[in-house]
């Protein structure tokens, strides 16, 4: 094991430790791996490149704390436009093309996010691996990043396990951004974050496959699990499973497919939401935006196989300004596009109350615009003529043990169809009644 003090780092120096943290990762690889230990104390440092075969380990109390210039952070490879349109490029601690890698310990990575405003253009993300394979996050705290919080892209065999994450002080902060991924898995962390916390992605017209999360706690701003928007290459084999999300804006769930991706083989299953605003959220459109000059032109995308089972809540209903409209974020919201359906979707065990206040005129906006290229949030949608489900461009469509109820009244009725073939329902209830097929009213 290498200490970063036999390389000249000094916790508590006022400069940049970049030279002397980077010296004892390079000499731990040069003598064919090993761990580097971090001890207690704080560690001004500019960008660090985390080499194969090497782990990081920050002890109880040390802190990595990203300089405040930006230009102590170069840009490295694998550079990308993200879908807000943002170059992204730099970052405080990245490994690109390494294997057997690892961050570890109780220690806490701090990317001093309130240093950067919002709209500086390469403002960098926290951590950053890119093509790397057999990546391990045990234990460690991120905090405050100025961008992204961690973003993986075409890694292989990672794992994340026991992370904590806590970072508001910039926009776009999600927690862990899971891009063009294989063999990826997330577990038992405790996220609270000011955008996505987790976000399966895919900028690359490569596959994000095989993907596990599980026993987590998060709180968001906006969005506390999410598949898209970003959906060149195609995602398959998912599992989302036994997470609580408590106190999140902008929506529990969201699945996505805007960018011509093949979204397919999902599993979403024991979920609890507590004070959550637009609660589930699926949707399939055309963007077909591209994220690198070299990818292919894609077609509209398929949605399909995907199931939801176990989900319960509170939906937390908060008025959220777009365009300068009052928007009404409650309601679970399934939709396609004109000739292009989500495919056998089902709904089982699915128990949420909604907080009502639906106006008759709510009710009677039955044409619901499209906006199949537009940015996908469902707070866009609204005011949506149903106060619980809103089902549009759907084929094959199980509900099965679905509990529908209200905190005051609404005068929308609980469910809305439209252009829905092959709806199976099995104890569908609403306030208390059971409804059959006959009882959802349907556009046209």
């Amino acid at each position: 094991m290498l200490n970063v003090f036999d390389h000249g780092a000094l916790p508590g120096a006022p400069t940049v430790q970049t030279s002397a943290l980077q010296a004892a990762l390079d000499a731990a690889h040069s003598a064919g791996g090993g761990t580097v230990l971090v001890p207690a104390g704080l560690y001004h440092t500019g960008t660090l490149r985390l080499p194969s075969h090497v782990t990081l380990h920050l002890e109880n109390g040390a802190v990595l704390k990203g300089s405040a210039d930006l230009a102590d952070y170069p840009e490295i490879t694998g550079s990308f436009t993200d879908a807000v349109g943002q170059k992204r490029n730099r970052c405080l601690l990245y490994a690109v093309g390494a294997t057997s890698i690892a961050i570890t310990g109780q220690g806490v990575i701090d990317g001093n996010g309130s240093a950067f405003g919002y709209e500086q253009d390469g403002r960098p993300f926290l951590l950053r691996f890119v093509d790397c394979t057999d990546v391990q996050m045990n234990g460690v705290t991120l905090r405050d990043s100025p961008g992204w919080v961690s973003h993986y892209l075409g890694c292989e065999n990672v794992h994340v396990h026991g992370v904590t994450i806590r970072s508001h002080t910039n926009g776009n902060n999600d927690g862990i951004d899971i891009d063009s991924c294989r063999r990826f898995r997330v577990s038992a962390c405790d996220l609270d974050c000011g955008d996505d916390a987790i976000c399966i992605k895919a900028t690359r017209a490569t596959p994000c496959e095989n993907i596990v999360v599980t026993g987590c706690v998060i709180r968001s701003v906006w969005g506390a699990l999410k598949l898209g928007t970003e959906s060149a290459g195609d995602f398959r084999n998912i599992i989302i499973s036994d997470c609580v999300i408590r106190d999140t804006h902008g929506g529990g769930l969201k699945i996505i497919s805007m960018d011509g991706c093949r979204l397919e083989n999902v599993q979403v299953n024991n979920i609890i939401m507590d004070n959550v605003s637009g609660p589930i959220f699926v949707r399939l459109g055309a963007r077909l935006r591209k994220y690198h000059a070299d990818q292919p032109d894609r077609p509209v995308g398929i949605l399909r196989n995907v199931s939801i089972r176990n989900v319960s809540g509170r939906v937390w209903e908060e008025g959220y300004l777009l365009y300068g409209k009052l928007k009404r974020k409650a309601g679970i919201i399934v939709t396609g596009i004109p000739g292009q359906p989500i495919e056998d979707l089902r709904l089982e065990n699915i128990r949420f109350t909604f907080p009502g206040g639906g106006t008759p005129a709510d009710a009677a906006r039955v044409d619901v615009p499209e906006q199949e290229t537009e940015y996908p949030e469902f707070p866009s949608f609204h005011p949506i003529p149903a106060w619980g489900l809103y089902l549009r461009h759907v084929r094959g469509l199980t509900l099965r043990d679905v509990h529908l109820g209200l905190e005051s009244p609404d005068a929308r009725p609980p469910v809305f169809t439209d252009d829905v073939a092959g709806l199976r329902i099995d104890e569908l209830h609403a306030e208390g009644r059971l409804l059959a097929p006959a009882d959802l009213p349907a556009r046209g």
